[in-house]
C-alpha cells in the first residue's frame, strides 16, 4: 500500500489587533481631536500631532484638558499633521485591522469629526477593549489592571496610552488564557 501524503490545510490567517487613543482639545460636543495614537498587539506605538482645522471652534479649547496632556495650540499649530494626511495615514496602516479603544464613544466621536473634517471615509471600525479584555482576563481584570498600571502608566499621551491597554493585553493573556490572535 502507497504511503499517502496529508496535505494540512493551514489555519486562517489570524486576525489584526489594533488598540487606539485619541487626545482633544475638550470633552464637549465641539471638541476635537489633537493627537491620535495606535499600536498592534507587538511592536511600538505610533501617534501623530494633529494640526487643528480651520472648521474646528477656538472656543472649544479647554485649558483643563491642555493640563492633561500637555499639548499647546502653539504647539499642534507648528507640529501638527495635516488632517488628510492624518486620515489617509490611519486608514492605511488599521486597514483589515480590529481596532479596540478604552474609550469607544469619545475616540469615535473624535474620528469622526477627524474624518469629517478631512472629507473622508473612515475605513475602520473602533470597538470597546473591554469586550476583548474581559472574556480573557475573567474575574483577574482589575489585578490586571493594577498591575497594567504600575507597569505602563496612562499619562493622557496616545502613546503611553495605547501601551498601556497593549500591556493589559498581555498580561491577560500571558496569565488567563491563551492568546487570541497575533
Amino acid at each position: 500500500m502507497a504511503e499517502r501524503l496529508i496535505e494540512l490545510t493551514p489555519a486562517p490567517a489570524t486576525k489584526k489587533i489594533a488598540f487606539i487613543d485619541l487626545e482633544a482639545s475638550g470633552l464637549g460636543s465641539k471638541s476635537w481631536p489633537v493627537e491620535v495614537g495606535f499600536a498592534f498587539i507587538e511592536g511600538a506605538p505610533q501617534s501623530t500631532l494633529i494640526r487643528p482645522d480651520a472648521t474646528w471652534s477656538d472656543e472649544a479649547w479647554d485649558k483643563g484638558a491642555e493640563a492633561l496632556h500637555g499639548l499647546t495650540r502653539a504647539e499642534l499649530d507648528r507640529d501638527g499633521q495635516n488632517i488628510r494626511d492624518v486620515c489617509r495615514s490611519l486608514n492605511k496602516s488599521l486597514a483589515g485591522a480590529e481596532v479596540y479603544s478604552d474609550a469607544p464613544d469619545w475616540d469615535g466621536f473624535w474620528l469622526f469629526r477627524l474624518f469629517m473634517a478631512a472629507n473622508m471615509r473612515q475605513q475602520f471600525a473602533v470597538h470597546d477593549f473591554g469586550k476583548l479584555i474581559r472574556p480573557i482576563a475573567g474575574s483577574r481584570e482589575g489585578e490586571l489592571q493594577e498591575r497594567a498600571a504600575r507597569l505602563a502608566p496612562r499619562r493622557h499621551r496616545t502613546n503611553d496610552d495605547v501601551r498601556h491597554l497593549q500591556t493589559l493585553y498581555g498580561l491577560a493573556v500571558e496569565n488567563c488564557g491563551p492568546r487570541l490572535t497575533r
